[in-house]
């Protein structure tokens, strides 16, 4: 599936993007961000859990502490090891997409219900999920380059 392709890609450049910033780095907010580099990751791991698996009405595959701690609305925290974090959002997204694949493979996702992003587009269905959702991953991408860039990267 093409879809799930573009999302590989758009994990890899967030590892790309974040390989020469300094550790301490991860948890600064810059004048002008409301976030930092570690929590808008994070925040893309568990928006993709909320969105597709919590609106087609299944369990989250990612603990629900973490889901909590970064999904939308929260802010980051600064009692954080972002080196450990970072390994730990690293991890949980790997674990979440090969779930999300063994269950595209098995057609858990069936019945959906209808959500309206903050970025205007109305969900209907697990598949326009999947597709906004790298939408919603790329556009944090973005936030992540301006970060870096206003931190001098």
């Amino acid at each position: 599936m093409q879809v799930i392709t573009n999302h590989k890609a758009i994990r890899k450049n967030f590892e790309k993007a974040i390989e020469k910033v300094n550790e301490a780095d991860l948890k600064i907010i810059p004048a002008g961000f409301n976030n930092n580099i570690l929590w808008n990751i994070g925040h893309v791991v568990a928006t993709q859990n909320v969105l597709i698996y919590g609106m087609s009405g299944l369990d989250f595959t990612l603990p629900t502490d973490f889901i909590k701690k970064y999904r939308k609305g929260t802010f980051p925290s600064d009692e954080v090891n972002p080196k450990i974090e970072l390994e730990t959002i690293f991890e949980l997204g790997k674990i979440a997409d090969e779930q999300l694949s063994y269950d595209i493979r098995e057609m858990r996702f069936g019945d959906y219900e209808k959500y309206e992003t903050s970025f205007g587009i109305t969900l209907n269905s697990f598949n326009d999920a999947l597709q906004f959702n790298n939408i919603h991953e790329s556009l944090h991408l973005g936030y992540v380059m301006a970060i870096k860039k206003a931190l001098g990267y």
